[in-house]
C-alpha cells in the first residue's frame, strides 16, 4: 500500500451549495475507488455531502449508495446520478441492514470537529455536542456502518488534524481510534495537495494546517 500520495486539488464542476466549497477532491476519490474496488461493486458514502463520492462512483461503473442529513443536498445528488432512489435522506446513526445491500467498499469524509467546538456535527452543526460525544458518535455510525459493510470489503476515510487558536485537534488519530474498534486499521496515506492557479501554472498551496494535507484511513472487515 502506498503511504504518501500527491494530487491536484480542484473540481470538475461547480459547487451546487452556498458559502465555502467543502467537497472531496474528485481525484482523490477516483484513485481510491480505482484502488479498492471493481466495476459493478457497491459504493456507498455515510455522509454524503454534495455527492462527490456518489457521481465518480457511477462515472467509474460502480453502483453507488449514499446517506445525507441535509434534504437540499439529498435532492441535488439525485439530479446528477442515474440511480437517485439510492440516495437515503436520514441520520447515519439509524442505519440498519435494510437500508443497502451488501456495500463492497465505503469512502467517506465525516463532518470535522474541533475539540474547542460545542456544536454538533451530526446534525449540520445546529445542535450541541462535545469532542468526546462527537467521537462516540463516530464510533456508532461506523459501527452502524458494519451492519450493510460485506465481509472483506474496504472503508477509507478521508480525514486532517486541524489547528485553531494555537491548539491542534489530532481528528484524524482520534478517529482512526474509535473507526479501529470496529474494523481492522490496514494504515493511513499521506496525501498533499497541488492546486492549479488560473493561468495554468501550479503550485503547493498555502491552505493553512491541517488542510495543506490530508489523511486518508483505510481499514478493512474481516472475511467471514
Amino acid at each position: 500500500m502506498d503511504t504518501y500520495l500527491s494530487l491536484e486539488f480542484s473540481h470538475r464542476d461547480e459547487f451546487p451549495g452556498e458559502g465555502q466549497d467543502i467537497r472531496t477532491p474528485h481525484a482523490l476519490v477516483e484513485h481510491f475507488l480505482e484502488t479498492y474496488t471493481e466495476p459493478e461493486d457497491r459504493v456507498l458514502d455515510i455522509f454524503a455531502g454534495f455527492g462527490t463520492t456518489l457521481f465518480i462512483a457511477e462515472q467509474l461503473d460502480r453502483i453507488p449508495h449514499g446517506i445525507e442529513y441535509e434534504a437540499d443536498r439529498v435532492r441535488s445528488i439525485r439530479e446528477q446520478i442515474s440511480s437517485p432512489d439510492n440516495v437515503r435522506q436520514g441520520d447515519v446513526l439509524k442505519l440498519n441492514s435494510s437500508w443497502f445491500p451488501p456495500i463492497d467498499c465505503c469512502f467517506t469524509s465525516p463532518p470535522f470537529m474541533e475539540q474547542q467546538d460545542d456544536r454538533n456535527p451530526f446534525q449540520n452543526y445546529a445542535g450541541e455536542s462535545t469532542y468526546d460525544d462527537y467521537l462516540d458518535d463516530i464510533e456508532s455510525a461506523f459501527s452502524r456502518l458494519d451492519t450493510v459493510l460485506a465481509p472483506g470489503g474496504h472503508v477509507i476515510i478521508d480525514i486532517a488534524n486541524m489547528k485553531h487558536q494555537d491548539r491542534v485537534t489530532t481528528l484524524a488519530w482520534d478517529v482512526a481510534d474509535r473507526v479501529s474498534t470496529v474494523f481492522d486499521f490496514d494504515g493511513e496515506i499521506v496525501v498533499t495537495w497541488i492546486s492549479e492557479d488560473p493561468d495554468g501554472s501550479t503550485d503547493e498551496p498555502a491552505f493553512g494546517y491541517g488542510y495543506d494535507h490530508s489523511y486518508c484511513l483505510t481499514f478493512r472487515k474481516p472475511s467471514d
